[in-house]
């Protein structure tokens, strides 16, 4: 794809998105805020393997959460992750294993199942395709209180009268 082509596509997929940050030892994660209040989470560019530390040969959701995706017109039935849960295990070229921890307490909408046919994604397109899972928050006014929790764009924290 021509460098003209692939700005032109970012420009689009990431039109109407906010994107924030969650800090932490881990490895950061960028947190991208749809006007429709879900939130899709995926490696931030300052993530160890966004980095090249390491090759990614396979990502394996975790059990408890892969089989309780959101079903139906509300989205009803996904599993509620908090920050302690484990989403994914990410295994790499040398051996080690990287775990994906949720940001924030929320429920699971969907996760990106083209990850374990392609996990390279998660390195090659993580700001589209290689994105690791929606999540809603629990009710709409839990929205403005996960956003107070992240880092916006600039490095500061977002203001409090945001609107989900």
């Amino acid at each position: 794809m021509s460098g003209v082509a692939e700005a032109t596509l970012e420009a689009v997929l990431s039109r109407g998105f906010e994107r924030f940050y969650f800090l932490s030892d881990e490895g950061d994660l960028c947190v991208k805020r749809h006007p429709n209040g879900l939130l899709v989470v995926g490696l931030a560019p300052s993530h160890p393997l966004r980095s090249g530390s390491g090759s990614v040969v396979k990502l394996e959701f975790h059990e408890d959460i892969s089989e309780k995706e959101a079903h139906g017109k509300r989205g009803r039935g996904g599993a509620n992750v908090s920050r302690k849960t484990v989403i994914a295990e990410i295994s790499l070229q040398d051996g080690s294993v990287v775990q994906v921890k949720a940001p924030f307490e929320a429920q699971l909408v969907e996760l990106n199942s083209n990850l374990t046919e392609e996990p390279q994604l998660l390195q090659s397109s993580p700001e589209d395709e290689g994105f690791v899972a929606i999540l809603q928050p629990r009710r709409p006014q839990d929205g403005a209180r996960i956003l107070e929790k992240l880092v916006d764009e600039s490095g500061s924290r977002p203001r409090l009268h945001v609107r989900l």
